[in-house]
């Protein structure tokens, strides 16, 4: 009996879930030269503006030049946080696979209508625009309760830290908030070099501790930083200030390349095939000669960051001239790590134009010349990394005394080397004049 009843319970369960159908009439509304079509954005964040229950104002701007460009913002009532969806990036820049509509249902005059949103790309010119559905990222708002605009500067406290982090905190995912985490143990400089890890057992006991105190930023010169009065070319540019404690867990591709794959490792093919320039397939086998594990997994450290600096830089380069720079490849086709990928954006791109100038690209290549005096214990031929960079002997010349380097004669009939002479004395890096015919 008590089963029956229990069956009975279901089925009058369903019978209340079942909805009643309704004979409804479609009506299709095509595009209107005068009318815009309706614009459709979705919260990832998980705010909900039904269950917030003022009406959020919202807004749609559109650019004057570009008239495709797009931007939907929502702000919430009494809220420090404002919502913008662009259909010129994020989403609604990647390639559309379906087309998209919005049904509305009139219970009452028993109609379906449907009308054709802004979100489906056409090849021909027409009224729709050319955008995706929009995602409604989250963003500050500054102190004054205004939006922030573009190009204006935000005052931002360091003891409090950047407004992005709470913005993340509050509605960033689970991998946003471990990422930005990650990047702020990089962003910290550790005062106690016995928190440096093993990669720099071997110079800290070459520093100078008066020395060290006094290690200057790169605010003055454009090159990595360095410390002027420094005794040893260790000491000149301080390793942990070029590769931070906290990216050194990601640089073991090649160490664990050598380990899992040891006859493709022989074979230098197949490093091209997997983008490692010739500087680093030259140096392997100086890799795989070192017995001490704690100096060979700097010298390993010391060349996959040579590795992600030039794919970087190859990226960076490409994507200077074009209307809509993207860097994914740099990540995806480089396999360059995440941690460190978003270090080299702040470090070497323009936070405005998000391209690479002219001064950000200098600096990078003297971020990887240093790391090649190191790999070549400060006395380093430059014929690979010419090849690299694609910069001849005579161009490339100019950098490294920018760094305060000085060539090394081997002989008459031999190319000089680049050395490091401490303490350093610097050349300014002259620009070359272009002679214009008349």
């Amino acid at each position: 009996m008590a089963e029956k009843e229990c069956i009975r319970d279901t089925a009058s369960r369903r019978e209340k879930k079942k909805r009643k159908k309704m004979e409804l009439e479609m009506e299709v509304l095509s595009e209107t030269a005068d009318r815009m079509a309706p614009v459709v954005g979705y919260f990832p964040s998980g705010y909900d503006p039904v269950a917030a229950g003022a009406d959020p104002d919202i807004k749609l701007f559109r650019n004057k030049k570009n008239p495709n460009r797009l931007e939907l913002v929502v702000r919430p009532d009494d809220c420090n946080v404002e919502f913008v969806g662009k259909s010129y990036a994020g989403e609604a820049a990647l390639p559309q696979l379906c087309t998209y509509a919005l049904g509305v249902v009139d219970k009452e005059t028993q109609t379906l209508k449907i009308f054709p949103i802004a979100a489906n790309k056409h090849d021909k010119l027409v009224i729709c625009e050319s955008i995706q559905i929009l995602r409604l990222e989250p963003r500050l708002i500054n102190g004054f309760g205004e939006p922030t605009k573009v190009g204006e500067e935000v005052v931002i406290d360091e003891k409090k830290g950047h407004p992005m982090a709470d913005l993340i905190h509050l509605y960033g995912t689970k991998k946003a908030k471990n990422m930005a985490s990650k990047r702020k143990s990089i962003n910290q400089t550790p005062d106690d070099p016995s928190v440096l890890g093993p990669l720099e057992v071997g110079t800290d006991g070459n520093l100078n501790d008066e020395a060290s105190k006094d290690i200057k930023e790169p605010l003055d010169r454009n090159i990595p930083p360095y410390d002027p009065s420094a005794v040893t070319p260790q000491s000149a540019y301080p390793l942990y200030r070029i590769i931070p404690k906290g990216e050194r867990g990601y640089l073991k591709d090649i160490l664990e390349t050598l380990e899992l794959e040891p006859n493709n490792a022989r074979n230098a093919k197949f490093w091209e095939r997997n983008y490692y320039p010739s500087f680093v397939i030259h140096r392997l086998s100086k890799l795989r000669e070192i017995q001490d594990e704690v100096e060979k997994t700097q010298f390993a450290c010391i060349l996959s960051y040579i590795t992600h600096l030039i794919n970087f830089r190859k990226v960076a380069e490409s994507a200077r001239w074009k209307d809509r720079p993207d860097y994914t490849e740099a990540m995806s086709k480089f396999m360059i790590p995440s941690v460190v990928f978003h270090r080299f954006l702040a470090l070497f791109l323009d936070p405005v134009s998000n391209v690479i100038s002219s001064e950000k690209s200098e600096l990078l290549i003297c971020y990887i010349l240093v790391l090649t005096l190191y790999a070549d214990d400060f006395l380093t031929d430059s014929t690979d990394i010419e090849k690299d960079l694609a910069i001849t002997r005579e161009s490339l010349r100019p950098y490294f005394l920018h760094l305060g380097c000085k060539a090394h004669s081997l002989g008459p009939s031999k190319k000089s080397k680049m050395t490091l002479p401490v303490p350093l004395v610097f050349q300014d890096l002259k620009k070359r004049r272009v002679r214009v015919r008349r």
